[in-house]
């Protein structure tokens, strides 16, 4: 998964409020469980990103049991970390 190319970068705190505040209260919800924090680049500012794509159904996992990662701390994008089943939930 490549977020770098997709991800929904905001420019600042007020502008995701607008968002936010203009959806749906259920749209709202779920578009906030979609959002993190995130540097996107060493010592940057930290950014407010949103994926508007497929990946926002990966799960959550401890670092023990996922299997995608990103490539480091200020990557969005998601590499295998280990060979996942057919039927298997994205961790």
């Amino acid at each position: 998964h490549d977020g770098d190319a997709s991800n929904v970068e905001f420019p600042n705190a007020l502008a995701w409020r607008k968002f936010i505040f203009s959806l749906p209260r259920n749209r709202a919800c779920d578009n906030m469980d979609w959002m993190w924090t995130q540097r996107t680049e060493e010592d940057g500012p930290v950014r407010i990103l949103s994926a508007m794509n497929i990946s926002v159904l990966f799960n959550g996992a401890s670092n023990w049991n996922a299997n995608a990662n990103p490539e480091s701390s200020t990557s969005s994008k998601f590499y295998a970390t280990r060979h996942i089943h057919e039927g298997e939930e994205l961790l």
